[in-house]
């Protein structure tokens, strides 16, 4: 539902960036001239109303600012033919916006009576979302390197390498996301390991969580912004579909930093 929800987000921005153009505009309009500009036989005329008759004003090459005011008429006629199409845009954006829902096949199934609860719906998933039962019972390839250094534990019993990754993995579990612990990624030419792939309850995409414990060290430092870089050739952005959290000896990792990060990210309440 990722996408569904950028189309929400960028119907809104649009919509928003149509409406500023217009009143800009429709202000501008204001402070040009009447009339529109004709061009014949060399000279330029101003067409005018006046008494419910079309009249050509011709525009005297000596006429003070001439060149200004064939610019004024010529602004005046392009901001005339604009704000039809930009008052049409900026309603249908309105209308999309007022009349979209977003799919959700889950949210679906929760508003049907109780005898359809064991109906399976990832079928009617929209192709690239994620059924979040399915992809929670999926084996998946995980990072074996060291396994003696997974000496602490989340409160539902993961082991993980450090305090705060058990930290992490605790609230995490404590809002109810679905996540693995360093799973194996393939990026083109290398084999990487995230401490966190998460799927999103609500976009039905997955997130990678990397936490950088030691932060004050340089060649560790050096090794993360190589890790960081390697995921950025590989489509992940960060503060999108990545996020970072780091530590230092003087500034450990807060339990309201990841509850703030969780928050952020996944759309959570307290």
């Amino acid at each position: 539902m990722f996408q569904q929800n950028q189309l929400m987000d960028l119907l809104h921005k649009e919509r928003l960036r149509t409406e500023s153009l217009l009143e800009r505009l429709e202000q501008r309009k204001k402070q040009l001239p009447q009339g529109s500009l004709v061009y014949k036989n060399g000279s330029y005329y101003r067409a005018v109303i006046e008494k419910g008759k079309r009249m050509q004003l011709i525009i005297p090459k000596d006429f003070p600012d001439y060149d200004e005011f064939i610019g004024d008429l010529k602004e005046a006629r392009y901001i005339s033919k604009a704000i039809p199409l930009l008052r049409k845009n900026a309603a249908c954006c309105r209308q999309a916006e007022q009349r979209l829902r977003i799919y959700d096949p889950y949210q679906v199934r929760a508003e049907l009576p109780d005898y359809y609860r064991d109906f399976d719906p990832r079928r009617l998933l929209i192709e690239g979302n994620l059924s979040p039962e399915q992809w929670d019972s999926q084996n998946y390839e995980q990072n074996t390197i060291f396994p003696e250094e997974r000496r602490h534990f989340s409160e539902g019993g993961v082991a993980v390498r450090s305090k705060a990754e058990a930290e992490i993995a605790t609230k995490l579990e404590q809002y109810g996301l679905t996540f693995r612990y360093e799973p194996i990624l393939c990026l083109k030419n290398y084999r990487v390991s995230p401490d966190f792939e998460i799927l999103h309850p609500v976009e039905r995409r997955i997130l990678i969580w990397e936490h950088f414990g030691k932060m004050d060290d340089p060649g560790y430092a050096a090794e993360a912004m190589k890790k960081l870089n390697r995921y950025a050739r590989n489509g992940y952005r960060l503060g999108d579909n990545l996020i970072m959290t780091w530590e230092t000896k003087h500034m450990p990792l807060s339990f309201s930093h990841i509850n703030w990060t969780i928050r952020h990210y996944f759309g959570m309440e307290e």
